[in-house]
């Protein structure tokens, strides 16, 4: 049996002392809004991301009308879109996807840097998880492996990863 690459929250914690104050999440996602916005640009792989994270959302218990999924040209209009997405709704978790690829120029990187620092930032100014699922690959293999993958790939790991996150703040 091939054991679930993203383990269990508490799986492999330290052992602490009993006085020791520790917070750790969960992946009860009943009663959570979850907000995710997705790139069309790479859609055959943009798609299996988003597929992967819903199934995986309502595998743990969220409900479809709790989770709202706004599409845009590609991945650079994504920080935008997350910001009026809490202006317009109140999400417990925000799950930004997207591919970039590399080619021959810097694009890619630029592209990358960029869209980390506003998730970084956007997260720290909305105070709500902004949970990057943003695949940046080398290669269209390397890509198709991440996105691909069903409960192995990065959308269903950005889904789990989102339920944690909100259930500690």
């Amino acid at each position: 049996m091939k054991k679930h690459f993203y383990p269990h929250p508490e799986e492999g914690l330290p052992c602490l002392p009993a006085d020791v104050n520790q917070s750790v999440g969960h992946h009860q996602g009943a009663g959570k809004k979850v907000g995710i916005v997705a790139a069309r640009f790479n859609i055959r792989l943009t798609g299996a991301l988003v597929a992967s994270a819903v199934d995986t959302l309502m595998a743990h218990g969220v409900a479809a009308a709790d989770i709202q999924v706004v599409w845009v040209p590609g991945s650079y209009e994504i920080p935008v879109m997350l910001k009026r997405m809490c202006k317009t709704s109140t999400p417990d978790a925000l799950i930004p996807m997207g591919v970039v690829l590399e080619g021959k120029t810097r694009h890619a990187e630029l592209i990358m840097r960029s869209l980390t620092q506003s998730f970084t930032e956007l997260s720290i100014a909305l105070d709500c998880p902004v949970i990057d699922s943003v695949v940046s690959a080398h290669t269209i293999e390397q890509a198709e492996e991440r996105c691909l993958s069903g409960a192995e790939s990065r959308g269903a790991y950005a889904a789990l990863a989102a339920l944690e996150c909100a259930s500690v703040l």
